[in-house]
């Protein structure tokens, strides 16, 4: 039941359990001599079923009129209290409704998260072992590094005992070249002695 139509419903009940006070309240008063006050007392505690028993009809046209207007005006009280029972009851219901809705609407957000958080942490764990694979090359690449400066080393260790050789070889050689050309020296100056020898003979 909607709002609007609530509202319509009690206020068209309301209006016709009014009126039916009203009018029993006339009645009464005219038929039992009671003020109006005590008539309308008498026709609200008939009513809501109260019944004090103060005040009862004492002519036999009230009490048939007691009875037809207990059975006239009973219902619509109990459907007034049925009909906002029931839009209670809707209400509530409607807003369980709404809080199981909600409920699921967290639920499956709550999962979708969990699903996002799984993913990162199957990517977070890709990369992990991305960067892992990553740093073994590296380490393998910086050993690989080491050996290769070793062995540069060790090359250049070699090229300045093959540098020292040569100098040295160069050294010898000249040595050997200024020993040659003191030997052509001399052998210029026996040459020179020997032909002068042989031209005084």
């Amino acid at each position: 039941m909607h709002k609007k139509q609530f509202k319509i419903s009690i206020v068209t009940l309301l209006f016709t359990i009014a009126s039916v006070l009203v009018i029993g309240s006339i009645v009464f008063h005219f038929l039992e001599g009671w003020s109006f006050i005590d008539s309308f007392y008498f026709v609200t505690m008939t009513a809501t079923t109260v019944g004090y028993g103060d005040f009862i009809p004492t002519h036999n046209i009230s009490k048939i009129v007691t009875t037809i207007y207990s059975l006239s005006i009973i219902p619509f009280v109990l459907y007034a209290f049925s009909i906002v029972a029931k839009f209670q009851t809707e209400h509530v219901y409607r807003r369980i409704t709404g809080l199981e809705r909600k409920q699921h609407e967290q639920e499956d957000e709550i999962e979708k998260t969990e699903r996002k958080l799984a993913a990162d942490r199957r990517k977070l764990k890709e990369a992990e072992e991305e960067i892992e694979k990553t740093e073994r090359k590296l380490r393998e690449q910086a050993r690989q590094n080491r050996e290769q400066e070793k062995e540069l080393l060790e090359h250049e260790k070699e090229l300045k005992g093959h540098q020292r050789k040569i100098k040295k070889a160069e050294e010898e050689v000249k040595e050997v070249s200024e020993e040659v050309a003191e030997h052509d020296k001399e052998l210029e100056v026996m040459e020179d002695v020997v032909g002068s020898s042989m031209a005084k003979k």
